[in-house]
């Protein structure tokens, strides 16, 4: 997971004072680099677009972004070799952990559908919310494949960069619950960044932060307390197919 160093005196808090600044730069040089990437992925995607059915074309969609982020990532340790990302099988007990942020993550998106009818009624008055937001899909297919592609790409890549390059790159220099907070705040930014073009009330940008920064600690938890990539990718997979899923009805 990294280490962290405790440092005093002058020479120490410079350098610790460098050293955060350098990992914060490194992870602003990623997520542009995300973004980057994401539009360009995106791009090609749309010139895809008429080679099937809506599945189909929701698929190479997402398999587009998730492209991007594992370029980013696995670009990050081409030129970083020395750096390892935990991955194991869980144990027993580990096992329960993730249960446990599958359970939280549930809760939370339950309190944040609620949060949209009584806390922030404004949210339903803008249409586009809940594409944007991932609550919705227009067909059956489509939610077979959102669910099918969560558990084997989304959950895998995801959490590889945000939370084995990103989150450990961070935990390094800044302990595990800067880190966590931190690459939580990336991952929510990744999941919005976009409505931020257009023209969307302030009440929708702020509860897409707060809800997927939530989700973001709440992954970023799980691997903390595991140490192994595998757990908050399980978590992060079956969270997403369980809310695609549960779609099927109004699909």
């Amino acid at each position: 997971m990294g280490e962290t160093t405790r440092q005093r005196g002058g020479i120490d808090s410079r350098t610790d004072r460098f050293s955060r600044a350098r990992a914060l730069a490194v992870v602003t040089a990623l997520s542009v680099a995300a973004v980057g990437a994401n539009i360009v992925a995106s791009f090609l995607a749309v010139q895809l677009q008429s080679v099937g059915s809506d599945g189909l074309t929701f698929a190479l969609n997402l398999l587009a972004v998730q492209l991007s982020f594992l370029v980013v990532g696995v670009g990050y340790l081409w030129f970083r070799p020395a750096v390892t990302i935990p991955i194991r099988w869980p144990t027993r007990d580990e096992l329960a952990v993730a249960l446990a942020g599958l359970v939280a993550g549930l809760v939370a998106v339950s309190l944040s559908f609620v949060s949209t009818d009584v806390v922030v009624p404004s949210l339903e008055l803008w249409p586009h919310f809940s594409a944007y937001s991932g609550y919705s899909a227009s067909s059956v297919a489509m939610v077979l494949v959102g669910a099918v592609l969560s558990l084997l790409v989304i959950g895998p890549v995801e959490e590889f960069l945000f939370r084995g390059v990103i989150q450990g790159r961070l935990r390094a220099v800044f302990g595990p619950v800067a880190a966590i907070g931190l690459a939580s705040f990336v991952f929510a930014f990744f999941h919005f960044y976009l409505i931020l073009l257009l023209e969307v009330p302030a009440a929708v940008i702020a509860h897409m932060l707060v809800y997927y920064t939530v989700m973001g600690a709440i992954f970023g938890m799980t691997y903390e307390r595991t140490e192994t990539l595998v757990v908050p990718a399980l978590v992060h997979g079956a969270f997403n197919a369980i809310l695609f899923l549960s779609a099927v009805p109004f699909a």
